[in-house]
């Protein structure tokens, strides 16, 4: 038993390495901006004080996301989901004795999504009814809401707690590896035209500009990526698995507008756009579906022509249903 608990930690311990890399490469960078391209190639003052304004500007709104988006734990399920105050359940030992225990549990939470069979999507690992695009992560080892991926350079599951610190991360990424290739690439040409690179100084700012040319673009198609996503409002693993429901798959079952689903992630408050603090909207349990979608029911539109589920009590025939424990 010793042993495996200390090759867990040894494996825990060997996820930060990707963070570790990042953080080197950024000291680096700030390095190779500051000292060599700054204050030893630029000749103007007034060009040396707006870049080194500009660049620190984009550092600062960097470092940030990048330090909510390591440290913010993902979001776990409340205790209504859980099994373990159900003291029927605890008692029955074989799974198809449980499925009526579940299913009446389930009936008073707001979860709608099923498995590819139709059953009720339950979690093994934590013993809880899993909410509406909520996944166990192997690496985590604990049920996320609103689970999007695990980022192995964050090292951290992106859901619903901390995905807003998640695409600030790529757009402050994007914004600072844009302004040093903006600024840097007339010096490098001037270098290179004048084969002038004869010396470590200017070598740090020559790979400075070929590594933050690399990342733009790799970032820039992340993000493009990530944005169409939102807009969706789709988390990844809803784009490689379509979620299923009682009534068949559903693509754009939660798709319920553009400016709606934006404002799910970012929040109401404008001026905590930008920003990486928390403001997204909701609990994380529960999410309002799209008119094509209901599990339950048909759906049914209030005055404002919004969608909302009808959920209705399942009879004794329909209890019938299977319910699958992975």
């Amino acid at each position: 038993m010793l042993l495996p608990a200390c090759l867990r930690r040894c494996a825990r311990l060997l996820f930060w390495i990707p963070v570790l890399v990042v953080i080197v490469v950024v000291m680096w960078s700030y390095y190779a901006y500051v000292v060599p391209f700054c204050w030893i190639l630029l000749s103007s003052a007034t060009q040396r004080v707006v870049f080194l304004c500009l660049f620190h500007l984009c550092f600062g709104m960097f470092s940030w996301s990048f330090w909510k988006a390591v440290s913010t734990p993902p979001s776990s399920p409340s205790v209504e989901f859980s099994t373990s105050d159900s003291l029927l359940y605890e008692l029955e030992r074989d799974d198809v004795a449980k499925s009526p225990i579940l299913l009446e549990i389930s009936q008073k939470l707001p979860v709608h999504t099923r498995t590819a069979t139709g059953a009720i999507r339950f979690c093994h690992h934590c013993q809880l009814i899993k909410p509406d695009r909520c996944h166990h992560c192997s690496v985590c080892q604990t049920c996320v809401l609103k689970m999007d991926h695990h980022c192995l350079w964050l090292n951290n599951c992106m859901g619903f707690s901390n995905y807003k610190f998640f695409m600030l991360f790529l757009l402050y990424s994007l914004l600072y590896c844009l302004l040093i290739v903006s600024t840097v690439t007339p010096t490098v040409i001037q270098l290179w035209r004048g084969r002038l690179f004869d010396s470590c100084v200017k070598l740090h700012v020559l790979f400075l500009t070929l590594v933050s040319a690399i990342f733009a673009i790799t970032l820039c198609f992340l993000l493009i990526f990530h944005i169409w996503l939102l807009t969706s409002n789709k988390t990844t693993l809803e784009w490689l698995s379509v979620p299923f429901f009682a009534n068949g798959p559903g693509s754009k079952a939660f798709d319920v507008g553009v400016q709606a689903n934006f404002l799910q992630v970012f929040g109401k408050k404008k001026r905590l756009w930008l920003f990486p603090v928390f403001s997204s909207e909701g609990d994380g349990h529960s999410f309002p579906l799209s008119c094509q979608m209901s599990s339950h029911g048909p759906p049914v539109k209030n005055g404002h022509e919004r969608c909302v589920t009808q959920r209705t009590v399942a009879s004794p025939k329909e209890a019938a249903v299977t319910i699958a424990v992975d």
